[in-house]
């Protein structure tokens, strides 16, 4: 179903929604430079975050809905080697299961193995298999088919003024220790997360839900404080991830804010094997119980996520066919296949729904950040062309808009705006901006601000020689040049998820996520009335921290107006020239993705012809790339 017809409609797993018909089919991938270990909160994108040594190794949960014993000491492989440069095993793990009834999948820098929780900071490694395998959604935003597709839940619907949201749900499912899903666990998380504002992932949940009814097992009423035309994505699995149901008959008896959930009992069609910290690996088991096995038949009977070797290594592993989707750049891609490697593919249409962008901390204590103009002035100094063409992993276009170049999305465009305010690469009106808000040049050759010298660090979680680190570094040696003392940084993705929810960072170099199905779901993060103090978690979003009341005015008449109403488009107009003046992030590309899958043990992947799911390793979708996994028959 096209976004420009009413909003007050039911979900459809074949009604087209996002991609038009003759739209790229293109969303994003995983590969060194994405797929991250914890990224900031709120539903984002997710890239590899940089390396870290692994915490102590814990207890290896088992396949069982009741208990995860331990491992025998005697028998666990030697801890895997790793390198000092990126922390990534020198070589991948070897896995304990029959090959051919495993798919084995390359990720980031795995750092938790004991927890399972996602309202907790660190709380979950969720790019491991337990969010495509494990865990499931209400309903999933297929980007690359474009339509919604329906799961736990069966539709929505809303009243004549948006007040209220009607959910029904799959009366079938059950989670995986036989309990039933039912209203009460949808009800229950809600008020879970009303209750514990302190828990991530609930900010819309507190701000627009009033009560909560369960006329009945498969059907939730949720009443809303004000009319919120939109509030049906909260449950809609998009950039990543989404609303997250957790079965009350266990987490009624836990401190939500320390339970670990281990082993995770959830209603996907896997369950936790075992977890073997030691080799960054996680296996997940088939589940012989899975509520909906008549209508959906997975064939592997394990999968397994590993954190990727170095890339020599991984190239090597690759060809001997001992992982399915490996995490290398493209050009070594291209370097097997145009070797003579016959048995892979490459997939190269799919884009991200983020552009690559950089985000910026706008609190007043932040000096020349905390004016539009000196922020200006730092995406002047962004060479977006020669990042889209020479630095990114494959030449991918320079982004204008702070969203993916869907076919879908030239309905929020507007060309006058982008006259307006255009992205483009300008030392000169960058020098000019600084020297206008007075971080001037002095006699040393240094700016200063108020009296104090000029310092910008460029922080990221990428591992440092990924593209957005590479981003970060071009960036600084562009205000090293202006006169200001700027350093890029790479951080774990534990240590950067608390310093970006803290405020103790100055420019994030990453992505800019949230306009998936319309822009007011990224302007709306940026709010003031979500922006905390430095040194105050934002579990809300606004992590920029950005105060401006005529930006919250104009996103603020958004969230009450209907999205697929055409008379709504000037408001999203004066809400995109708000967000261009105020620009608490700039994107810079868009985010195109390569996708390498090994053809030898598994076939039905999605291919540049038939993107029939995203093909994203880390995100919940994957699960619909599983499902449409063969087995070649290979011994």
């Amino acid at each position: 179903m096209d976004f420009k017809r009413p909003a007050r409609w039911t979900a459809s797993a074949t009604r087209r929604v996002f991609v038009g018909a003759g739209a790229p089919l293109a969303v994003g991938a995983v590969l060194a430079a994405c797929g991250g270990d914890v990224a900031p909160p709120a539903p984002t994108a997710a890239p590899k975050p940089a390396p870290t040594s692994p915490p102590a190794p814990t207890t290896a949960p088992a396949a069982a809905p009741t208990a995860a014993p331990t491992a025998a000491a005697s028998t666990a492989p030697k801890p895997a080697a790793t390198s000092p440069a990126t922390g990534q095993p020198m070589q991948g793990a070897l896995i304990p299961t029959p090959r051919n009834q495993t798919v084995v999948l390359d990720q980031g820098n795995f750092q938790v193995f004991d927890s399972f929780n996602p309202f907790i900071p660190n709380g979950q490694q969720y790019q491991a298999g337990y969010q495509q395998a494990c865990k499931e959604f209400l309903f999933y935003a297929n980007f690359a088919a474009g339509k919604i597709q329906t799961h736990l839940g069966t539709g929505w619907k809303y009243n004549a003024d948006f007040t209220q949201l009607t959910l029904s749900l799959e009366p079938r499912a059950k989670w995986s220790d036989g309990q039933p899903f039912s209203s009460k666990d949808v009800k229950f998380t809600i008020e879970m997360l009303i209750k514990n504002p302190a828990l991530l992932s609930g900010a819309d949940i507190r701000r627009f839900v009033d009560t909560v009814d369960t006329p009945d097992a498969a059907t939730v009423a949720i009443k809303l404080k004000t009319a919120n035309p939109r509030f049906h994505y909260t449950f809609i699995c998009g950039i990543v991830n989404g609303f997250e149901v957790v079965p009350e008959h266990i987490w009624a008896k836990e401190d939500p804010a320390t339970f670990k959930s281990n082993p995770p009992i959830r209603t996907g069609p896997y369950v936790l094997d075992r977890v073997i910290p030691d080799q960054f690996m996680f296996i997940w088991k088939k589940n012989p119980n899975y509520w909906n096995k008549d209508k959906e038949d997975f064939k592997p009977t394990y999968v397994i996520y590993r954190s990727t070797p170095v890339v020599d290594s991984a190239m090597e592993e690759f060809k001997r066919a001992q992982t399915d989707m490996p995490s290398i750049p493209y050009t070594q891609m291209k370097a097997m296949q145009d070797g003579g490697y016959k048995p892979m593919q490459i997939l190269t249409r799919f884009r991200d729904p983020c552009p690559r962008g950089l985000t910026f901390n706008t609190d007043a204590s932040k000096g020349v950040l905390a004016d539009p103009k000196g922020r200006l002035a730092i995406s002047y100094l962004v060479d977006r062309e020669k990042i889209g063409a020479n630095v990114w992993l494959l030449k991918t276009p320079a982004a204008q808009y702070p969203w993916a170049d869907y076919n879908s999305n030239t309905q929020w465009e507007n060309k006058d705006l982008a006259s307006k305010y255009p992205l483009v690469y300008d030392p000169k009106k960058a020098a000019s901006l600084l020297d206008e808000i007075g971080a001037k040049v002095g006699a040393d050759g240094k700016r200063s601000f108020n009296g104090k010298p000029v310092q910008i660090e460029l922080g990221t979680q990428a591992i440092v020689g990924n593209p957005e680190h590479a981003i970060a570094e071009m960036v600084a040696g562009e205000l090293t040049k202006l006169g200001i003392d700027a350093t890029a940084k790479s951080y774990s993705g534990t240590i950067w998820t608390t310093k970006y929810l803290t405020g103790d960072f100055d420019i994030w170099s990453g992505w800019v996520c949230g306009a998936d199905y319309d822009p007011n779901r990224l302007f709306t993060n940026y709010q003031s009335d979500r922006a905390v103090p430095v040194g105050t978690s934002a579990p809300s979003a606004n992590e920029a921290r950005l105060k401006s009341p005529s930006f919250d005015g104009a996103s603020k008449k958004l969230d009450t107006s209907d999205p697929t109403d055409p008379k709504n488009k000037p408001l999203f107009d004066t809400a995109l020239e708000e967000y261009y003046k105020a620009i608490p992030s700039t994107p810079i590309i868009q985010t195109t993705y390569p996708v390498c899958t090994n053809l030898t043990y598994w076939t039905g992947w999605p291919t540049d012809g038939d993107l029939y799911s995203v093909p994203l390793n880390w995100w919940g979708q994957f699960r619909w790339v599983l499902l449409g996994l063969k087995p070649t028959g290979a011994a």
